[in-house]
């Protein structure tokens, strides 16, 4: 008797057959868990004619998602990057209605190269300072990037330089306002402190990943292979991506080593050369907090899908518990810090 999951790759085989003109038959099709935005399949192919092999993967949309986005977001990101110093995969094909297989969903090359957890100090040893490197020169290359001629200002929501930071912060207090079970003290007094100290007005407006981190890159020995997961791209300020990755929350057990690779101040050194921006020291202090703010926006929303039953996959229940507790504890050490000066 034939499975959902076989019923699926075969679908999948045809649709991209009468897609790309070319016949496949799906040998395989594998889950790939880890996030909770996407459904996200690596699948083995079988190019007939040629009887070769052909690794996709396909990502598609769910019900219910911890994050509101347009399958397109992600697709026009990777767009911008194609054939760049940016590693992503190649693009495939973009499907926007639910008909075909049950989801918009979209299609990319499988790049070689695995993906580690945020929370794996030992990951990336003993290339964690080549790959840190690399790591924070392409994030300064994803700041540089010119977006007029990537004609991104027309497929993505568009502010003002100065109202990148309410933009954001509004959003994502939203999203806790409606999916909150309860009061955060502690998230409250952040969110107070963010609205009455804005920071500089951005140098200038970017393609920010939107979760540019460790976990979210595959590596190859001492290689990073590929950048994933643009679902929650948008256009903002360089700072909230560079703030994110610097998170204390992914390199919790040696903070010294921002995302558990090289020193903060050669960090910050690559991503200035890479990226030709300054750094205000304390527009960078307001975006640190901001991370805090929307990163337990992520997981009180996560909490929410676990607890409502809307998804009951394991990753929301341990998002709403151990990183939920970290970030709290870093707002508090944020807070702490800046009423004793």
């Amino acid at each position: 008797m034939r499975d959902s999951r076989q019923d699926l790759g075969i679908e999948f085989a045809a649709y991209l057959s009468k897609k790309l003109k070319t016949k496949f038959r799906c040998k395989q099709i594998k889950r790939i868990f880890g996030g909770a935005s996407r459904e996200t399949f690596s699948v083995e192919l079988i190019q007939e004619k040629e009887d070769c092999p052909c690794n996709v993967i396909y990502r598609r949309s769910q019900k219910s998602s911890l994050i509101d986005t347009d399958q397109e977001t992600e697709y026009l990101a990777y767009l911008a990057f194609q054939d760049s110093e940016v590693p992503v995969p190649k693009l495939i094909a973009l499907e926007k209605s639910s008909k075909p297989l049950g989801a918009p969903f979209l299609v990319m090359e499988q790049l070689p190269g695995l993906s580690s957890s945020p929370f794996d100090k030992e990951a990336y040893k003993p290339y964690q300072k080549e790959l840190g490197r690399q790591f924070w020169s392409i994030l300064g290359k994803i700041a540089s990037l010119d977006i007029t001629n990537k004609n991104l200002t027309k497929s993505f929501k568009k502010s003002s330089p100065k109202l990148l930071w309410k933009q954001e912060l509004d959003y994502w207090v939203k999203v806790i306002r409606t999916d909150s079970l309860g009061v955060e003290p502690i998230l409250e007094a952040g969110i107070r402190e963010l609205y009455r100290s804005p920071p500089l007005e951005a140098q200038k407006l970017c393609l920010v990943h939107g979760d540019y981190r460790n976990g979210k890159f595959l590596v190859k020995k001492n290689k990073i292979t590929g950048i994933l997961d643009w679902e929650m791209a948008h256009l903002g300020d360089p700072l909230e991506d560079l703030a994110w990755a610097l998170s204390p929350i992914w390199c919790w057990e040696d903070r010294l080593r921002p995302a558990y690779l090289i020193s903060l101040g050669e960090s910050l050194d690559l991503w200035m050369k890479e990226s030709t921006l300054d750094i205000d020291k304390k527009s960078l202090a307001w975006w640190e907090l901001f991370t805090c703010v929307k990163g337990m926006a992520i997981w009180i929303s996560a909490g929410n899908e676990f607890s409502s039953g809307k998804n009951t996959d394991p990753v929301n229940l341990f998002s709403a518990w151990v990183p939920a507790d970290i970030h709290t504890e870093i707002i508090l050490e944020t807070m702490e810090t800046k009423l004793s000066l």
